[in-house]
């Protein structure tokens, strides 16, 4: 069975999830998403990246591009989500995070 289709199996069981259910959240037909689930197609990249945006991991985790699963993982969340944020708020979030470490490194020097 294609990698793909073993971790959408993976994602629908630890989401709680039916095959149905996931075609629904994706907007794609059931038809669609047996041929997914049953490893007879891959997704375009279009599909892809709906069924990883369902599961909030990467659509480099689904392909078996990388064996981390940003769902699983606090600091790749963070890092996907920056990729949303504006020029501004990216730079908010830089100095946000600059005072957060400056913070736990001086405790740690105490």
């Amino acid at each position: 069975m294609p990698i793909f289709a073993e971790r959408i199996a993976v994602l629908m069981k630890k989401h709680n999830m039916n095959q149905s259910q996931l075609a629904k959240k994706a907007d794609i037909t059931d038809a669609a998403m047996s041929n997914y689930v049953n490893g007879v197609r891959t997704p375009n990249s279009e599909v892809l990246l709906r069924i990883a945006n369902v599961f909030n991991t990467s659509t480099d985790y689904l392909l078996g591009n990388t064996n981390v699963d940003p769902s699983d993982d606090e600091l790749h969340y963070i890092q996907r989500n920056l990729n949303k944020l504006s020029p501004k708020q990216l730079e908010k979030a830089e100095a946000l995070l600059k005072t957060v470490f400056d913070d736990i490194w001086d405790d740690e020097e105490e």
